[in-house]
């Protein structure tokens, strides 16, 4: 089995070739693409979870003053 290190060795030239301008444009048109895809979702995601904690804070909050009415005239007070 090959070491790596000799792996690395035999391949140096290739490491030194560098790509077309025309494919590094290609590929941060992609880049681009594919950032601004994924943040539109994650804004959306984020305004998902903003509402729904907000909604879940006030469900609580009114089930909290729900009991304490609820006990409260129980006890007779």
């Amino acid at each position: 089995m090959p070491d790596i290190f000799d792996f690395f060795k035999e391949n140096e030239s290739k490491l030194q070739e560098r790509p077309s301008e025309q494919v590094w444009q290609k590929l941060e048109q992609r880049l681009e693409k594919k950032n601004r895809r994924r943040d539109r979702g994650r804004r959306r995601g984020i305004r998902f979870l903003q509402l729904g904690t907000v909604a879940l804070m006030l469900l609580l909050l009114l089930l909290a003053a729900a009991m304490v009415w609820y006990f409260y005239k129980q006890g007779g007070h």
